[in-house]
């Protein structure tokens, strides 16, 4: 019997996990045998991928360091996203901003991306002391922070267990969060409907994240609070995670809109 050939789609994943690699090292870029480590691919593969993504402009390679970071044409692709959907950093944003001023801390938007969270939009409050944790564009993996343990939360209980799995590695440069301390937070998440991360980023900064759903109630977003440690006491949660479900539900109303299709 034929067998499927599928050493095409094996490129494809190879390629997609080297960009992902990328992104998550971000203006400094990476080099090659950084790539060959993080990646677990020989030498030479990461050398013909890296050949290619180049040639197509999906990847550039600085003359000086010779490290690799993505190129002008992702952006240029995700330009090309259809103009008739929705962006979901422009309806969240008000009420973002909202949720900010109301409570004076910083809230930040994350979406899931393969085995990472990917913060894509970010707004201040007018408390004087900022924790700005992640910028918007950072990548970490599932679990770094609130936003990425509500998202674990959210999962079942197999996928979840892959999460673990996968994300394993990449927590050693995290020396906060452990897999102990993780499943904890994760196991706290699903119970109480939302998830608090104290110190697992950075030791003095507490989160707290609520997930936000589709129009079919799959989570595709999660809503989170970022502040120093004395900003969120046990005392002020109640009233934190209850400013995070309102807004949470006007955005879910949004997302319900008629004909809403996001990008």
């Amino acid at each position: 019997m034929n067998r499927p050939d599928t050493s095409g789609a094996q490129t494809v994943d190879r390629a997609v996990a080297v960009l992902r690699l990328l992104a998550s090292a971000g203006e400094s870029g990476l080099r090659l045998i950084d790539l060959q480590h993080a990646s677990g691919l020989s030498k030479p593969t990461v050398h013909r991928l890296l050949t290619s993504l180049l040639q197509h402009g999906l990847v550039e390679q600085d003359e000086d360091t010779r490290r690799y970071r993505l190129g002008m044409e992702m952006a240029v692709l995700g330009w090309s996203v259809s103009s008739g959907r929705a962006d979901l950093r422009q309806l969240c944003g008000p009420d973002m901003q909202a949720l900010a001023d109301e409570t004076g801390d910083t809230a930040f938007l994350a979406v899931r991306s393969g085995y990472d969270t990917v913060c894509i939009e970010r707004k201040m409050g007018p408390y004087p002391i900022k924790a700005f944790t992640v910028d918007v564009g950072t990548r970490r993996p599932l679990g770094v922070g609130a936003g990425g343990i509500i998202m674990i939360a959210a999962l079942p209980e197999d996928e979840a267990e892959l999460v673990f799995e996968s994300i394993r590695e990449p927590l050693r440069a995290y020396p906060n969060v452990s897999e102990p301390s993780l499943r904890a937070a994760v196991a706290r998440a699903r119970e109480d409907g939302y998830a608090l991360s104290d110190g697992l980023v950075m030791t003095g900064v507490r989160g707290l994240a609520v997930r936000v759903s589709d129009a079919h109630g799959a989570p595709m977003a999660a809503l989170s609070l970022s502040a120093v440690q004395d900003r969120i006491r046990p005392e002020r949660v109640p009233a934190l995670v209850k400013a995070l479900e309102e807004r949470r539900k006007r955005i879910e109303r949004s997302l319900a809109g008629p004909g809403r299709r996001l990008r």
